[in-house]
């Protein structure tokens, strides 16, 4: 038998792990939607991976269309594209349920990680949120590579 004191100490090891562990198993998606959010994201970076700029565009969330247009898109994937060089590999790392952005609209959102490995950019990681529009497809809502 444990003495008090022990006790004490069990139960606050204890709600410490709840405390920590709860919010981290909470942010995972449901199997289906995390699989069509994944499948949307991997669409969208195939597209990007071909330099197929506009077409990655097209396949983005009208709220995302509407905050930056078609050209400036181009634009700007070309220039990163051209400091990272081509695609070498890439793996998901994590998979997580998000709340929307400020300013964006209300919906859901898992937000996709992968590490990825560039000719010129041997350590990165690309950050892929999607949402859930109101037709039920899942959309790229942002894309940044760190």
């Amino acid at each position: 038998m444990l003495s008090r004191q022990n006790r004490m100490h069990v139960l606050l090891v204890l709600v410490a792990a709840v405390i920590i562990f709860f919010p981290l198993i909470n942010q995972r998606p449901p199997k289906e939607k995390a699989t069509a959010a994944t499948a949307a994201a991997i669409l969208f970076l195939q597209q990007v991976d071909a330099d197929l700029f506009v077409e990655s565009w097209q396949l983005t969330a009208p709220a995302m269309q509407a905050k930056i247009p078609q050209q400036e898109w181009v634009d700007q994937l070309a220039k990163l594209r051209g400091l990272t060089g081509p695609l070498v590999q890439r793996t998901e790392k994590k998979v997580v349920l998000s709340t929307p952005a400020e300013y964006s609209p209300e919906g859901e959102y898992i937000v996709i990680t992968f590490d990825s490995t560039y000719r010129r950019k041997a350590d990165a990681s690309e950050i892929v949120t999607v949402m859930q529009e109101n037709d039920g497809d899942w959309r790229v809502a942002g894309y940044y590579i760190k």
